[in-house]
């Protein structure tokens, strides 16, 4: 038998206490594997690096029962020791790319290099990177740089 409670939101609200295995509801099965995997697993909050998505798949496990007190209690602590370490020097570095990319389009002054397109391309849309690709071309020819993906 599972310790796995069902979870699955009953009529009044509340997540169902049923183990998961055993769970006589139908419908709970079906809203049970409804789930994104996101929702079901922390793995990809985790790999991601995603604290947000985490702290908040931690609080629905814990209010459905899946997740003991004493364990969320040590998921929570781990996640505020990684907070208290602040963003990595990559993070920094490449906010601070982006605060540059964004000044230059600001004053309007297209992406220079191969570099900073495929960063405008991660931040920006078709039709801003076309405008961009426009301001780029010299006046009467095609615009060279194409939405590459990075």
């Amino acid at each position: 038998m599972s310790n796995d409670r069902c979870g699955a939101p009953t009529l009044g609200g509340s997540a169902c206490r049923f183990p998961a295995d055993r769970c006589p509801h139908e419908a709970h099965g079906r809203a049970r594997e409804a789930r994104p995997p996101h929702e079901r697993s922390p793995a990809g909050a985790i790999r991601e690096r995603d604290l947000r998505g985490l702290g908040w798949w931690l609080i629905e496990e814990t209010l459905a029962g899946r997740v003991t007190p004493p364990e969320a209690s040590a998921v929570n602590r781990m996640m505020h020791t990684l907070l208290q370490l602040g963003p990595t020097p990559e993070a920094d570095e490449r906010a601070l790319q982006e605060v540059a990319l964004r000044g230059l389009l600001m004053h309007g002054v297209p992406p220079r290099s191969e570099d900073e397109w495929r960063r405008a391309a991660e931040i920006f849309d078709d039709e801003a990177l076309a405008e961009f690709r426009r301001w780029a071309a010299p006046e009467g020819e095609p615009a060279k740089h194409e939405n590459r993906e990075p």
